[in-house]
């Protein structure tokens, strides 16, 4: 794989808050995503490579949305523990999405891409050595520097808690219930969680090497 360039200063436009999946257009030339909508204008510069004239993706794709408007609804209703098991698989399919824009950025080709993804299926194991043999540096460094500090612990304790639900553990003892508050935090999780792919892509992805 190729070393990374020298990346050009730039500034992440977020997408609002507006209850649902949030919205963002992604650069085809560079891989840069923004929540500015003067972006989806093909005319109008992307901020990174400066590319014009190439229509815009949107982000998350459909098969995220309709997983989002899911999660979401059971949240309305209550379901509190269905809540923390579908984000916590929702963290897990953007995690995945975010280890295979950067191996694609760095020139691997689509085999070499899912045989990593096959072989490393642990979250553990992407978290703590896949993500940081790509990226140069650990996940929780990485959150840190993008203003979510707190993000990996929580995310780690919800996963924990999870699994403690779902499978019988002679470690931890088993959970017979999720609480309330779980689904609360696993819904702050979800949002930010955009927020945090789109900044890690950014990092991490958006470097020009799609068109070199």
């Amino acid at each position: 794989m190729s070393k990374k360039r020298h990346r050009p200063p730039h500034r992440t436009i977020l997408a609002p808050a507006t209850g649902e999946a949030p919205l963002y257009w992604e650069c085809p030339v560079c891989g840069y995503i923004s929540g500015d909508p003067a972006f989806l204008d093909a005319q109008h510069p992307c901020p990174f490579c400066k590319a014009t004239g190439t229509e815009r993706r949107s982000f998350p794709t459909e098969r995220i949305r309709r997983l989002d408007a899911r999660i979401r609804s059971y949240h309305r209703e209550g379901d509190h523990e269905i809540v923390v098991i579908l984000v916590m698989t929702f963290l897990e399919t953007i995690l995945e999405d975010i280890l295979d824009r950067i191996m694609n950025a760095h020139g691997a080709d689509l085999p070499l891409r899912r045989m990593v993804m096959d072989t490393q299926r642990s979250i553990g194991v992407r978290i703590g050595k896949v993500f940081p043999s790509l990226a140069g540096e650990e996940f929780e460094d990485a959150a840190a520097e993008l203003g979510y500090r707190d993000f990996p612990y929580r995310w780690r304790q919800l996963r924990e808690a999870r699994n403690a639900f779902i499978h019988d553990s002679p470690f931890n003892g088993v959970k017979e219930a999720l609480q309330p508050s779980m689904g609360d935090n696993a819904m702050d999780l979800l949002d930010q969680a955009y927020q945090l792919f789109v900044l890690m892509n950014n990092k991490f992805v958006a470097d020009g090497f799609h068109g070199a």
